[in-house]
């Protein structure tokens, strides 16, 4: 084929992106991530409110990390670096990788398919914390309420959905 009738590259590259859903694009790993660091940030301030209530203001984040480091980080009343940081980074972790699936099943621009779909994922959530994971002997379905463990799902799918709007903000897009 000859320069003068192959078509520019970018031009081809628009031509693709307009012709596959705008859902299945990279905007929606950047919806996903910022609504899951969004999400995250709620979540870890409900859990310091949560904590900071009964004395002790860290130790909800210290419970997450019960995933990981067991009954190590099931004990811990205070800020110990290694069971705080492994809680904190549990929830961004889980909260990211669950911006993405809803990401995924609702496309842009689309607040009522996205408050569903972040509303579904978190009441799986919820379900699967309530039915599997207290079945644990510690962690933080051990240390929780059942309501508290329903305000975190609220709070999280609320908190998503904004962060998803937040990723097409002309401030997040510049």
């Amino acid at each position: 084929m000859s320069e003068s009738t192959s078509v520019p590259r970018d031009v081809d590259d628009a031509r693709r992106r307009a012709s596959s859903p705008p859902w299945t694009t990279a905007s929606t790993l950047r919806r996903g991530v910022v609504g899951g660091i969004v999400g995250a940030a709620a979540v870890t301030g409900l859990l310091i409110g949560i904590g900071r209530r009964a004395g002790t203001a860290v130790r909800p984040l210290n419970a997450t990390a019960y995933a990981l480091l067991g009954e190590r980080a099931d004990g811990v009343w205070g800020v110990e670096m290694n069971v705080t940081l492994t809680g904190v980074l549990v929830v961004l972790a889980v909260s990211v990788v669950a911006g993405i699936v809803v990401a995924r099943l609702s496309p842009p621009h689309r607040a009522a398919r996205a408050l569903v779909a972040a509303a579904g994922a978190s009441l799986i959530g919820y379900l699967v914390h309530v039915h599997v994971a207290a079945r644990a002997d510690g962690g933080l379905s051990a240390l929780l309420s059942l309501g508290e463990l329903r305000a975190l799902y609220f709070t999280y799918a609320i908190a998503l959905v904004i962060g998803m709007r937040l990723a097409f903000s002309q401030g997040a897009i510049a």
